[in-house]
């Protein structure tokens, strides 16, 4: 509860200031104010444009997240319980892993057109490696020890997954997850800059070209709020599946 009034302390502090400081110290051309902003929230939810263009995003960037957590998850598991491929494809895969990413989003446009397809991979190439790694490292992050012990106690493959591999690997998925939700909202955006008719990406190229600020703070303070939510539904899943994990015990 104390740090939660800190945090709403510090945003209704910044946001006092901001609006002091706004027209006065600083050009509101510039910077825009919170009132502006909430002004331009309250005009583009009336209108029912804003909410659009954040199911369209939220659309997009929940796909490529999907997609991106399973793919990954999938391939880095794979890497971790086969040895040759690890070796075979570990070069391969950090070279993929430097290309950056916002670079291929006009690539995706050309080859796939101004529809969702191009957004959703933009999202899915953010999210993979994020979910590669993490998947990958959280299988060597086992134990030898308790992977002995388990089969010293003549474990199958099946109760090994159960009871060694995959509490193992749940604290790794979930911190690629939490990471992940911003890549990929930041993903599908980038689409969006490229080539879109939509989204939120559209509405900020669009408010760009028009040099219109109230309506681009508007729309990165929504994506953050967006995020927020995201990330604290996560984390609230993540503590109800940890309650159920078993414990460790000694001896």
């Amino acid at each position: 509860m104390k740090v939660m009034s800190i945090r709403i302390g510090m945003i209704v502090g910044f946001v006092a200031l901001w609006q002091l400081a706004s027209g006065r110290i600083i050009d509101d051309y510039f910077v825009s104010s919170p009132s502006a902003i909430l002004a331009d929230l309250r005009a583009g939810f009336s209108d029912g444009q804003l909410l659009s263009d954040i199911a369209t995003t939220m659309y997009e960037a929940g796909l490529g997240l999907t997609f991106g957590m399973v793919s990954g998850i999938v391939v880095g598991l794979v890497f971790a319980f086969m040895p040759l491929v690890d070796k075979v494809m570990e070069p391969i895969v950090g070279a993929l892993n430097a290309v950056p990413r916002p670079a291929l989003a006009p690539l995706f446009v050309l080859w796939f057109g101004l529809g969702m397809t191009s957004k959703v991979l933009v999202a899915w190439s953010l999210v993979f490696f994020v979910a590669f790694y993490n998947a990958y490292q959280g299988v060597k992050s086992i134990d030898q020890d308790v992977v002995n012990s388990v089969r010293v106690m003549k474990a199958d493959r099946l109760q090994m997954l159960k009871i060694v591999v995959l509490p193992a690997v749940f604290t790794w998925v979930f911190a690629a997850f939490k990471l992940s939700v911003g890549y990929a909202l930041v993903g599908a955006i980038i689409g969006e800059f490229v080539g879109a008719t939509s989204g939120l990406g559209y509405q900020l190229v669009q408010a760009q070209g028009l040099l219109n600020t109230d309506r681009v703070f508007s729309i990165v303070i929504l994506t953050g709020i967006v995020a927020t939510i995201i990330l604290f539904v996560a984390g609230r899943l993540e503590k109800a599946l940890v309650k159920w994990r078993p414990q460790a015990t000694m001896g």
